[in-house]
């Protein structure tokens, strides 16, 4: 009946390998859970034999998984099973900590949940820089077209010279 030799924590090589070594004759199939549902194999998360003699019953290899994130903490099962029988055991895997610091089932704080945009409760003030951004923006939409009247009025408007010299 197949057994389970080693089973260890996930070490960080040039993508996570959670290592296990495994023993059966029969061959065993390995397979993995996590978090007690299947985990289904890929491109990024996928099952690896590091070493294989072929005088020897005993596998040696890897779970790979390629930049696990918060998302990818948790409980790692590694089930083996031949004609004989089958065996299991588990691991926690922790590769980083979650990066945000509320949980998307909350609410956002200081969000408004409302229809219709109406926050109940204190509302925050404006920033005071936020006052003197918009008092700076209407000055120089008031500014631009006067001038621009202005110059075109001393352009049109303008004396002619006495002495006949042009400008």
């Amino acid at each position: 009946a197949p057994v389970i030799l080693l089973l260890d924590k996930a070490v960080p090589q040039h993508s996570w390998c959670i290592p296990f070594s495994v023993d059966g004759n029969p061959m065993p199939s390995i397979s993995w859970l996590f978090n007690g549902s299947a985990l289904f194999e890929g491109r990024y998360i996928h099952t690896h034999i590091v070493e294989y003699e072929h005088n020897s019953t005993v596998l040696h290899g890897c779970l790979r998984l390629n930049r696990p994130t918060h998302v990818n903490n948790g409980n790692y099962t590694l089930l083996v099973s031949n004609a004989l029988g089958s065996a299991s055991r588990s691991v926690q895997g922790r590769f980083m900590d979650n990066p945000f610091s509320f949980s998307p089932e909350e609410p956002i704080p200081g969000g408004c949940h409302v229809p219709a945009g109406v926050c109940p409760g204190p509302r925050a003030e404006p920033c005071p820089r936020c006052h003197q951004v918009s008092v700076a923006v209407a000055l120089a939409v008031f500014a631009c077209p006067s001038l621009s009247v202005m110059l075109i009025l001393l352009n049109k408007c303008g004396r002619r010279s006495k002495f006949g010299i042009n400008r």
